[in-house]
């Protein structure tokens, strides 16, 4: 009889390869089928928060491009709010490095990553699933889909899409490395960049990602916004690389997380902050979850969709969620009237609790208003 692992998790992204590390450091046999080979790009802004930091658990300084202290929120008409942390409150680098890391550590913990190979299908037969790979079937006692906010496990058990926003972005290498030094340190959003979303800056070794981000679907619109921003920003004459767009889910449907022996972890679960598009930390949170919920599911001989769903809504959803109310509020007035706000010092403090920096980085700091 062919062999039946206790787990196949399909991607070896963030949420995938911490389901993986997790699930073999717990003693399940885990395979990891991911399509393509590593290294390999991803579309993605890359930027780490401290919460995401603290999640993964250990120093990734080997594959960090910048540390960032310094949030720029710039509101137009010459208002700038910074924020200024008391640590890092963010760590940019690229997706081919995170990854590759997180892969690496997964092998290291004892779990199969088979890369270049894709699944077609999944299917549960009985107490088990049936994964068709195309060049055959693997099989296992559970599943979990980490393969994205476009994913076909999630397809496959037949449950509904999230609703998807969408970033675009560019590389931005400067004639001169000296043009990188203002930017060292220091994240920069601007809401004037898009509807019901921003442009962002963050510094990287030898150049800098520069996107937008909206809560709107992906469309030939957000590129244009993309061209303005970089002209606004005065970045437009550097040699740029890209563009590179991607879908980013902005509505988690509670009941989409999982159906029976097949669990949904990161992107395609639509697990990802719906004001900031931040998904690594929801990502790493929920392939650890998932790993843990399949062992006390295997173990009780209980459901691991109740367990799954129980864990996510008391311990990740609550933070994807956390600044829905008051992002949505920021959003709908726009940035005009942010601007009106943080020129009258008594309001001051309601922008500390409504901005972005909250979920960025650790409590403490400095809000520095300039005005024209």
């Amino acid at each position: 009889m062919d062999r039946v692992f206790d787990v196949i998790i399909v991607g070896a992204g963030p949420a995938g390869s911490s389901c993986a590390e997790r699930a073999a450091e717990l003693g399940l046999s885990t395979l990891v089928l991911e399509k393509a080979a590593f290294p390999r790009s991803k579309p993605c802004a890359s930027g780490i928060s401290a919460r995401g930091l603290a999640a993964l658990g250990f120093d990734i300084d080997t594959i960090v491009h910048d540390r960032v202290d310094t949030i720029r929120v710039d509101l137009g008409s010459g208002t700038v709010v910074r924020w200024r942390g008391d640590e890092s409150v963010l760590a940019t680098t690229t997706r081919r490095e995170l990854d590759t890391l997180l892969a690496r550590r997964a092998e290291a913990a004892g779990a199969r990553v088979d890369f270049a190979r894709r699944v077609r299908s999944v299917l549960v037969e009985g107490d088990t699933v049936r994964v068709d790979t195309g060049t055959g079937f693997v099989r296992s006692r559970f599943v979990v889909g980490a393969d994205g906010p476009r994913s076909g496990v999630r397809r496959s058990a037949g449950l509904e899409p999230p609703r998807h926003g969408g970033g675009i972005y560019v590389r931005c290498f400067p004639d001169d490395p000296a043009r990188l030094d203002p930017h060292r340190g220091t994240i920069t959003f601007d809401l004037q960049a898009a509807r019901r979303g921003y442009g962002w800056i963050f510094p990287k070794r030898d150049h800098l990602n520069v996107g937008v981000y909206s809560q709107r679907p992906l469309s030939g619109r957000l590129r244009r916004r993309l061209s303005a921003f970089l002209k606004r920003a005065g970045i437009d004459s550097w040699r740029l690389q890209g563009a590179y767009a991607f879908p980013i889910p902005v509505g988690t449907r509670t009941d989409g997380l999982a159906s029976g022996r097949i669990l949904l972890a990161g992107d395609a679960a639509g697990l990802a902050d719906p004001i900031t598009g931040e998904g690594i930390c929801h990502a790493i949170a929920s392939g650890r979850a998932a790993a843990e919920a399949v062992v006390e599911a295997r173990d009780g001989g209980l459901s691991p969709e109740a367990i799954y769903r129980r864990r996510l809504i008391s311990e990740v959803i609550p933070g994807v969620n956390a600044v829905r109310r008051a992002g949505n509020v920021c959003y709908a007035i726009g940035p005009r009237a942010l601007a009106f706000v943080v020129r009258a010092p008594a309001l001051r403090s309601a922008l500390v609790r409504l901005g972005p920096w909250g979920r960025l980085g650790p409590e403490g700091g400095r809000l520095l208003v300039e005005t024209p």
